[in-house]
């Protein structure tokens, strides 16, 4: 593994990124250095060109349009965290932290720690349209193998999950990162049948309307929580896919007859009858229907 110790600290730097690039997208242009550290076309070009000569076998070039791409087999250079690399994939954000006085506390976090080596792929089978060849823990089949077609990412709960067309189960479905054990290998996979413009569940929005919990005596404060007076209620558009794991987040009483603690659940969902064929609402508090047998992955 290299380090950063061994180059000048505004070339690691930029050596690191590049690296990032690679190993979470699986390819690179000059322009996304031009754009991070605000650098000329000459010198990004001169930048990658040094890491190439320093590592020759490890990336094609595909010509002034579409950048760099890495084998498929890419050893990453430098470490990385993994969060680091679904933020940026999923947000395009990158966070910094500084060596300055802090007032705010660390939160405890009981999640898994991701493993790189799992995570990696699956970003880069996002960004390039492939499929991926995994071992994953399911809480209804247990631990088997499946080839999927990740499409997005995202966070809830403290955890993120990734979006995929799962080709032994013919559909579209959530799963969760934590949960992928092992990645055996990443295909080259063109068909347009597994992309995110074939998800329906995704794609489609649904309208969820949120009040203060009807069992709160004094809801002035949840009231203004959302922005609403009383008697009033916020619409909020959700992804179908997603609606479920927003609700969860915001807690969202989401049961018959609005039966959770009002404290635990300051908020309530009132259009509930028209979200009960919403297979994401299994994840949404106190949601229960007994005519859904549909599973979880």
């Amino acid at each position: 593994m290299t380090t950063t110790k061994e180059l000048d600290p505004v070339l690691a730097e930029r050596y690191r990124f590049i690296d990032f690039l690679l190993l979470f997208k699986g390819q690179l242009t000059r322009a996304e250095l031009v754009k991070r550290f605000s650098i000329g076309e000459a010198t990004a070009s001169r930048t990658i060109a040094s890491f190439l000569e320093k590592y020759p076998e490890e990336v094609e070039y595909l010509g002034p349009r579409y950048g760099y791409r890495a084998n498929p087999f890419y050893q990453y250079k430098y470490e990385h965290n993994a969060v680091t690399g679904l933020q940026y994939t999923a947000y395009g954000t990158l966070t910094q932290t500084l060596d300055v006085q802090r007032y705010g506390i660390v939160i405890n976090k009981f999640a898994k720690q991701l493993d790189v080596a799992n995570v990696a792929p699956v970003c880069r089978a996002i960004v390039n349209n492939a499929s991926l060849h995994i071992q994953y823990a399911s809480t209804t089949s247990g631990i088997k193998d499946r080839v999927v077609n990740p499409h997005s990412i995202f966070e809830a709960g403290g955890f993120w999950y990734f979006r995929a067309y799962d080709k032994s189960a013919y559909e579209f479905r959530t799963f969760k990162l934590s949960r992928v054990i092992k990645v055996f290998q990443l295909h080259s996979d063109s068909s347009n049948d597994y992309s995110k413009a074939r998800d329906d569940s995704w794609n489609r929005q649904r309208m969820v309307e949120l009040m203060a919990h009807p069992r709160n005596p004094i809801p002035d404060a949840q009231l203004s929580d959302i922005g609403i007076k009383d008697g009033e209620y916020r619409s909020i558009l959700v992804s179908e896919a997603l609606i479920g794991f927003v609700l969860n987040d915001m807690r969202v009483d989401c049961s018959t007859s609005h039966k959770l603690n009002f404290i635990e659940y300051p908020l309530a969902l009132k259009n509930r009858t028209e979200l009960l064929s919403v297979e994401s609402m299994l994840f949404a508090p106190g949601f229960t229907s007994s005519t859904d047998n549909r599973s979880r992955s």
